[in-house]
Formats: structure tokens, C-alpha cells, sequence
């Protein structure tokens, strides 16, 4: 069990964006405005689909070994695969989306299929060799509509080390750790005569990312540049509570005026335990 991160998204604003097709009210760019809950639909149904994303000239600046799909609405994709090449629809560097991590959810639940998981990732293995055009290639089945991907994310992963100091000592702990118990966002209306009537709007899940132990000044400072780069992202990172597993959130610190609790014991002000709240950002929204 090894706790990912993903801070950066190397796709941005900047980022040139191409599709085979697209709705005109549910664009391309959805894919990297950091709304999971506002996609990118495709413009037809059934029919095998592909985004490109180009990195630009500077691509070799990017170490992309991290692909995430964010409230997505497949359900059986017969393929779902990231191309790396020197070209849109170019596969120098396959990964296979449907598979990797793993389809078994572990602790005896069985094999889930992919539209169990609103959200999909996987790691990228290019063998050092870097690539411009990254282009995902989407046939689902079955077809009955047209395929949404909230957010798309290209990106490093990285990893906090755990019991370095002492053996089985964990400094870094998420805790539910994996899907437990969603919040459900919900509207409530009541007439003059007593009719109830309820909307679902949305949901979310929670998480408490805690640093304990926290004496060694060397480590307390991995622990500011990790906080002050999360910072830089607004708040938004991805999490992977377990890399055996197939659960990913896109996630924003939700405690903003003091994002990071710090418990600090003795004369010496030794910080034993440093916690902030995380909040996975919204999905499953209803959409036109």
C-alpha cells in the first residue's frame, strides 16, 4: 500500500486541444478546467472517439507517468487507451485504461467493471522516453450515449515516504482511505400542504491527510514545500489512497483559512501532528 500524489495537471489553458467530435455546449476544454462536474461530451454516440493533447516544444520538460479520467460516464469500454507519440493518434507508448491498476477492488468485494468507478487511472510507463502528443481513444459499450470525461488529467506521481525512521512507523496517514461513506448534496422543498419533494444535486467524499511525528526540522521542511505547493495549485491536487487499488479522487483542501492544523506539545514546541481537510471535488451532477 503506497499513498500517491499528483500535484500538477500539465494540461492547462494553453494546452492545444484536438477531438474527432464534440457537443457545442459541453466542449473539448472541459477536460482541464478543474470542474469534474462540468465535462466534455462527446458529439456522437457509439462510434470510436479520441482526444489529443499537445504539450507543446517544451514537452521533454514534462515527466508524464500519471493519467486520471474524472467523472467519467463509461460503462464497458471494449477500449480505453492512452497513446504517447510525435503525432495525434500516434502509439509509440500505449497504456491500457481499463485494467490498470487493478479490476479486483480487494478485501473480498470480487471484480468490479469500470462503471463502478466514476474515476479511472493508471500509470504510465514509457520507458524514459518522452512524448509531445498524448492522444486517449474511447470505444464504449454499450453505445446508448455519448461519452462525458469531467476532467482529464496528464501529471507526475509521487509518493510520501513511509517508516523511513523506524520500520513500520507510518509519518502519513488518510483516513477514511478509500470510498466509505459519500456526502450526498440534496435540495428539500416542502408545499402548503405537506408534499415533500427532494432533488439530488451532487456528491463528495471527505478525507483528514494527517503528518505526524514531525521532529526532524529536515522532514518538517518536506512537509512546507509539499503544503506550499498544493498551495500554488489552489488547493487542487489528486490523491490515490492505495496504489493496488482502483480508487482516485480529484481532491481541494476544504479548511482554506488555516488549511493546515498543526498540534504542537512541550516547551520545545515539537509539532507532533499536522492535519488538513481534503474534500474530493464535486461529481455527479445531472446535466442538459
Amino acid at each position: 500500500m503506497i499513498l500517491l500524489y499528483v500535484l500538477e495537471n500539465f494540461i492547462n489553458d494553453d494546452t492545444p486541444i484536438t477531438h474527432l467530435t464534440e457537443d457545442p455546449l459541453y466542449v473539448a476544454e472541459n477536460v482541464y478546467n478543474e470542474r469534474p462536474s462540468l465535462p466534455y461530451r462527446t458529439g456522437a454516440k457509439g462510434a470510436p472517439e479520441w482526444i489529443c493533447i499537445d504539450l507543446g516544444v517544451d514537452y521533454e520538460d514534462f515527466n508524464v507517468n500519471f493519467v486520471g479520467l474524472f467523472n467519467h460516464n463509461l460503462t464497458a469500454p471494449t477500449l480505453l487507451e492512452l497513446w504517447g507519440g510525435n503525432g495525434c493518434n500516434v502509439n509509440t507508448c500505449i497504456t491500457n485504461l481499463k485494467t490498470a491498476p487493478a479490476d479486483d477492488c480487494g478485501d473480498g468485494c470480487g471484480t468490479q467493471p469500470i462503471a463502478d468507478f466514476r474515476n479511472t487511472w493508471s500509470k504510465i510507463d514509457c520507458l524514459g522516453v518522452d512524448h509531445q502528443y498524448w492522444t486517449l481513444r474511447i470505444t464504449d459499450t454499450p453505445p446508448e450515449d455519448y461519452y462525458e470525461i469531467g476532467e482529464l488529467v496528464l501529471g507526475e506521481w509521487q509518493k510520501f515516504p513511509r517508516g523511513i525512521l523506524s520500520g513500520d512507523d507510518s509519518w502519513v496517514r488518510l483516513s477514511p482511505g478509500r470510498v466509505d461513506g459519500p456526502e450526498f448534496f440534496m435540495g428539500k422543498q416542502r408545499t402548503h400542504y405537506g408534499q415533500d419533494w427532494s432533488t439530488y444535486y451532487s456528491e463528495c467524499e471527505r478525507f483528514d491527510l494527517t503528518f505526524t511525528t514531525q521532529n526532524d526540522p529536515c522532514r518538517v521542511d518536506d512537509v512546507h514545500t509539499f503544503l506550499k505547493n498544493v498551495q500554488r495549485t489552489g488547493g487542487r491536487f489528486v490523491l490515490i489512497p492505495d496504489d493496488t487499488k482502483p480508487f482516485c479522487y480529484y481532491v481541494i483542501v476544504d479548511n482554506l483559512r488555516d488549511y493546515a492544523e498543526r498540534k504542537i506539545y512541550g516547551r520545545t514546541r515539537e509539532l507532533r501532528e499536522w492535519r488538513f481537510k481534503l474534500k474530493s471535488l464535486t461529481e455527479g451532477v445531472v446535466l442538459l
